[in-house]
């Protein structure tokens, strides 16, 4: 489970200009849109300008509140943005968009049971409220709660139909709990919604890795046609060629890839396996060696040493790989049936902890640093013990 809370991010300005929209502001409302199209702008002069305007109409203007609250969320200053929201929530034209606002700030600090109480509120109020479900889909998927994440994402996606993050988010969620037949469509929606982005080439390689996966290796390199000669596409490009029974193009296409990036898994695997087919064991060995050497928790690598070794006739070698593959066999079975354990006890600190132990044994700090966090937000001090 990678951190991808940003795939689910809205602007600042967004929430605020469909509040905009939805209500009256009187004799301020020029004023306002003005300072919420300078919100949108990133323009921190206008707002600033229009803070100081409405002040000087009113000392106490719920409107500068809101404003100063909106920049301070914008810039990372999560406590001191909640302050200036709870003012601005006292005008009743505001409380939707301030708590929103609010519930984002929460969740910035960690504080996803604060977060989702204001989120939650903002429903009641607008139940198609898109900002709102946008953050609690962030705040449930950072606490493994992927039923209700999941959710909120489809709500998301159905409120704005040309947002292509909330299917990039689910493809990616499928894909790292290995349903990639399931992910592909997802990842193909998220194209379809929005193929001219930074990130497309990201989701395509996302995309590729699910139909190598499930051996739609035509797909995938159509998939992977537009994307420009990079190890990680490379790879999944000599994955294809192999699969398809033309081995120099795989060859050619990995030999590119390794020069670039010699400790790419995926490609030094993909090379040690044609070896190996190749009847050349001692020249696979070195070769899963060295992958091994680069992530020694990788229970392919292993496994396909052991096969090398037996091929060479290094039986001792051979039982002390087969040894190391079947305990991270252990470790990886343990990890995949507690991801389900954790979704459906969304409530459960012990199950997280556990996770995050298991993530550290296969070297993922990543997906250890995930399931802290989770664990910490349902129970902080269990939490802080074992990062210890």
């Amino acid at each position: 489970m990678l951190l991808l809370a940003l795939a689910v991010v809205a602007s600042i300005a967004a929430a605020a200009t469909a509040a905009a929209r939805h209500h009256g502001f009187g004799f301020a409302r020029n004023k306002f849109q003005e300072a919420l199209d300078g919100l949108d702008r990133g323009d921190y002069a206008v707002v600033r300008r229009c803070v100081r305007e409405f002040e000087a109409a009113q000392p106490s203007s719920p409107y500068a509140s809101f404003l100063r609250g909106a920049m301070l969320v914008e810039n990372g200053y999560s406590y001191p943005a909640l302050d200036e929201l709870g003012k601005a929530r006292q005008e009743n034209s505001l409380e939707t968009a301030s708590l929103t606002l609010m519930g984002e700030a929460w969740y910035r600090l960690g504080r996803h049971v604060e977060a989702q109480a204001a989120l939650q509120e903002v429903l009641k109020r607008e139940p198609d409220s898109v900002e709102a479900h946008r953050w609690l889909a962030a705040t449930y998927y950072d606490l493994g709660v992927i039923g209700k994440a999941t959710q909120h994402l489809y709500r998301t996606a159905e409120l704005d139909p040309d947002d292509p993050r909330p299917h990039r988010l689910l493809g990616l969620m499928h894909k790292d709990f290995g349903q990639c037949e399931a992910a592909i469509p997802l990842y193909e929606e998220s194209l379809r919604r929005g193929e001219i982005r930074e990130d497309a080439d990201d989701i395509r390689q996302e995309l590729a890795s699910c139909q190598v996966e499930t051996r739609r290796y035509s797909d995938a390199l159509k998939t992977l046609a537009t994307c420009p000669e990079r190890p990680e596409f490379d790879v999944l490009r000599a994955q294809c060629h192999h699969a398809q029974g033309h081995p120099d193009r795989a060859k050619e296409t990995l030999a590119r890839a390794l020069e670039v990036q010699s400790d790419n898994l995926d490609g030094l695997l993909l090379r040690g396996t044609m070896l190996l087919e190749e009847g050349k064991a001692r020249a696979a060995i070195e070769v899963f060696l060295v992958a091994i050497q680069a992530h020694p928790k990788d229970y392919t690598a292993h496994f396909l040493l052991t096969q090398a070794y037996n091929k060479a006739g290094e039986q001792e070698l051979a039982d002390r790989e087969e040894k190391a593959a079947e305990k991270i066999r252990v470790i990886r079975h343990e990890f995949a049936q507690l991801h389900k354990t954790a979704w459906e006890n969304p409530n459960n600190a012990q199950v997280r902890l556990r996770l995050a132990v298991l993530a550290r044994e296969l070297d993922r700090p990543d997906l250890a640093e995930v399931w802290l966090r989770s664990a910490a937000a349902l129970q902080p001090a269990a939490a802080d013990q074992a990062d210890r």
